[in-house]
């Protein structure tokens, strides 16, 4: 489970006394943010791996727990158009 940024907030004022001003409060939902970013780009890497290993469409929804839907614009949108 991830924590909100109000909650990894309380958790430094309460166990570590320091207190979240306005700085503090944006370079945290910054860093969340920049979390939340690389693993998403992680998971699209995943997908592509599976889909050019020939794992079908529901195996990689089922590993990745993404709906086919979800996986397929996924690889459309990752995989170059051979023309």
């Amino acid at each position: 489970m991830e924590l909100t940024v109000d909650e990894k907030l309380g958790i430094m004022e309460t166990e570590y006394s320091i207190h979240a001003d306005e700085k503090i409060r944006e370079d945290v939902s910054a860093m969340c943010n920049l979390s939340q970013g690389i693993k998403d780009n992680t998971l699209v890497d995943v997908i592509i791996n599976m889909y050019e290993n020939n794992f079908t469409i529901d195996q990689i929804a089922l590993a990745t727990k993404k709906s086919v839907e979800e996986v397929k614009a996924i690889i459309e949108k990752r995989m170059p158009v051979l023309a």
